[in-house]
């Protein structure tokens, strides 16, 4: 099985394609506002490592958010696109549980947070077994502390944007990992999604839909939604 993933969500944007459960190929970028440019270049290049066309991919994979609302919309476009072209399923798979996946070999629970501006976090928390117990939701930072009811490993850009603003019980429940990214990859949403794939847990393109989980900035900014001071 061939499975092709498109994670563009937050600043890392990348591409990766995965053969039966082995990573052949990863392109990646910390350059967000030129995903629309690089992603079609990622794809070229990942098939070309591996000597194949889009017609030879079995699955196509995009990350669903929460994120970049632009840049959410890249590689959804994309990989419904190629889903329509190809007559291939998709499968998607939240950002936040993208981030939370590989440190959950630490077999600790998980709170995984990433930076929604405006003095907010995207937030999802899971339990040593990766199950999701809280969230996705956007969360203020104020009331992050009512959010993290248990000791956690904590990744995501959202640390590092906030959390000196953290008080000292709910940073006392943190711990970090030197190990662990603070972005989504596409390479851990391949795997996800060819282990997703064998299940038959797929969707066809009409039937995707993106995870924003708040409005816009500018319908916020219409209906007058202020940033509320930290401090």
């Amino acid at each position: 099985m061939k499975v092709l993933a498109m994670e563009t969500s937050t600043l890392l944007g990348s591409v990766a394609l995965v053969i039966d459960g082995k990573l052949v190929a990863e392109e990646i970028s910390f350059r967000q506002k030129s995903h629309t440019e690089i992603i079609n270049v990622f794809v070229d290049n990942c098939l070309q490592k591996a000597g194949l066309t889009l017609s030879d991919i079995d699955v196509f994979a995009i990350g669903q958010g929460p994120g970049s609302f632009t840049g959410i919309r890249v590689a959804a476009n994309a990989g419904k696109t190629y889903a329509y072209s190809f007559e291939k399923p998709l499968v998607a798979v939240d950002t936040l549980t993208l981030l939370a996946t590989p440190a959950l070999k630490l077999g600790k629970p998980v709170l995984a947070i990433i930076n929604a501006y405006k003095n907010m976090v995207y937030s999802a928390l899971f339990d040593e077994s990766g199950k999701m117990v809280k969230g996705p939701e956007a969360v203020p930072v104020r009331h992050l502390s009512a959010f993290v009811d248990r000791d956690v490993v904590v990744v995501g850009d959202g640390w590092e944007a906030f959390h000196e603003y953290f008080p000292a019980e709910l940073s006392a429940k943190m711990t970090r990992n030197s190990s662990l990214e603070d972005s989504p990859h596409a390479s851990t949403l391949a795997m996800l999604a060819y282990e997703r794939a064998k299940q038959g847990q797929t969707l066809d393109w009409k039937s995707f839909v993106p995870l924003y989980i708040r409005a816009s900035e500018a319908e916020e900014t219409k209906k007058g939604i202020l940033i509320t001071p930290l401090k």
